[in-house]
């Protein structure tokens, strides 16, 4: 029985690859190495933090160009899709960068799709309260799919269920999340929904995921 009314997505590292080196970015735009990016750029002085904005767009742009999916991606998005179930694509990435991916890989299709312009990011609640009550679902019965600390916060703080990505090492904040998954092919089994063509169910992954890094 499905168990879920609507999946929200990450973006880098969920659907397609983490090509963006956060800690070479840091020392790039100046952000200290504890901050996160979006946070500490906005505490700079104005032309610091315009310049910043500049430089941070210039690599998503370029990571967006580059990355491949994630595997399983395309086809985890049309399983849940044709489940009847919601759709949502919220990420920390600019609207130019989101929207490079959508249109290089027009197979991620989704209900509403949204960047930081579009209001609080994570790991602030309200992108996913908004989307829920946009789509027309209860948070309790969404899932929320990350492979970031911020991720997991954003749906805790919202009522939602969160799923970890995990995709190599275990970081230490994998235990904060309600479920961890360690390809996005096993998502369907877990959401309670058929699996993509020509897949096998897979067993419930084991929390197992991947280190750091989040703008």
């Amino acid at each position: 029985m499905r168990r879920f009314d609507a999946v929200i997505f990450d973006m880098d590292g969920t659907l397609i690859e983490p090509l963006l080196d956060f800690r070479a970015l840091r020392d790039e735009l100046g952000v200290r190495p504890d901050a996160g990016i979006l946070e500490d750029i906005a505490s700079m002085p104005p032309a610091q933090a315009e310049a910043a904005h500049r430089k941070l767009l210039e690599r998503e742009l370029s990571a967006a160009a580059k990355a491949n999916l994630m595997p399983g991606a395309a086809e985890t998005i049309s399983a849940v899709r044709l489940a009847g179930m919601k759709t949502a694509l919220l990420t920390r990435n600019a609207a130019p960068a989101m929207q490079r991916v959508l249109e290089r890989f027009g197979e991620l299709r989704f209900d509403l799709a949204w960047s930081r312009e579009d209001g609080p990011i994570k790991p602030e609640p309200d992108g996913i309260l908004r989307a829920c009550a946009t789509l027309g679902v209860r948070p309790e019965r969404t899932a929320c799919v990350g492979d970031f600390h911020f991720d997991l916060i954003a749906a805790r703080a919202a009522g939602a269920v969160s799923v970890l990505l995990a995709t190599g090492e275990r970081p230490a904040f994998a235990d904060e999340a309600d479920h961890v998954i360690r390809r996005l092919r096993e998502l369907p089994a877990l959401l309670g929904i058929a699996p993509p063509d020509g897949e096998k169910s897979p067993r419930q992954g084991s929390k197992t995921p991947r280190p750091d890094g989040e703008k």
